[in-house]
């Protein structure tokens, strides 16, 4: 159901990615131990972090902004976090899966995707673009991958891309 490219395996050594299939799972609008669990991890970070380069010295924002610097991009797990941990602000309210995720995200500093196995056609394959690869933003805006991009949550099933950094989706 899921393998890595040995092109992605040299490109990353020492990385690894994870899959959790759930089935038969509930999507409520509101979850009040959720709730409850996003008021603490809010306060958690609060307290744990004091200044923006103690954030930013936490081994995987380290590694994902050095990621992302190669494209000319920034890592927005971390302006997530810099909102919620220096701003003030609060995990926004959505759909019970998607906070679930976000949480996670948040908690882990690792980036985090969802999708819907119905739509999905195994296998499931981690690896480098090769520049011809396209796949449709959640704006719903096809992209192009760049030649030599890869990224974790870069992954391409028997139809072609299924998710790229924060895009989900493909035609």
């Amino acid at each position: 159901m899921f393998t890595v490219s040995d092109d992605w395996r040299k490109a990353y050594p020492g990385a690894f990615a994870g899959v959790l299939v759930m089935d038969g799972v509930s999507n409520p609008a509101r979850h009040t131990g959720l709730d409850r669990g996003k008021e603490e991890l809010e306060e958690e970070l609060r307290a744990l972090f004091k200044d923006r380069d103690q954030l930013k010295s936490i081994p995987p924002i380290q590694a994902y902004r050095d990621y992302y610097k190669r494209f000319k991009k920034s890592y927005h797990v971390l302006a997530q976090l810099e909102s919620i941990i220096f701003k003030g602000k609060s995990v926004p309210r959505v759909a019970a899966l998607v906070e679930a995720m976000f949480l996670t995200e948040l908690r882990n500093m690792l980036l985090t995707a969802g999708h819907d196995m119905a739509a999905v056609r195994p296998p499931v394959r981690l690896d480098v673009a090769k520049g011809t690869e396209t796949y449709v933003r959640i704006n719903g805006q096809e992209q192009q991958l760049r030649s030599g991009q890869t990224h974790p949550n870069h992954a391409l099933d028997a139809k072609g891309p299924v998710h790229h950094l924060c895009a989900a989706g493909r035609r």
